[in-house]
């Protein structure tokens, strides 16, 4: 049987890289929005409600990524 202590791969690059996904994820309403208007025409409008979508994103995935660093502080081996 094998004793070596497991690795939790992705917990490990959450925690670690984390704010910086959360930041990336919270760029894509934005991204669609100028995708949106340069591309098919849509109005300037478009960045108030991706705005919104963007900051509400930023902010569910950053609370993920503190609860998860919460719980791999306390659970995981070191």
């Amino acid at each position: 049987m094998d004793d070596t202590p497991p690795t939790y791969t992705a917990i490990r690059i959450i925690k670690d890289f984390g704010s910086g996904l959360a930041f990336l994820a919270a760029l894509a309403p934005l991204a669609l929005a100028l995708w949106a208007v340069v591309a098919i025409g849509a109005s300037w409008v478009w960045f108030l409600p991706a705005a919104a979508a963007a900051a509400f994103l930023w902010l569910v995935l950053q609370s993920y990524v503190e609860v998860l660093r919460i719980l791999a502080d306390t659970l995981m081996p070191r």
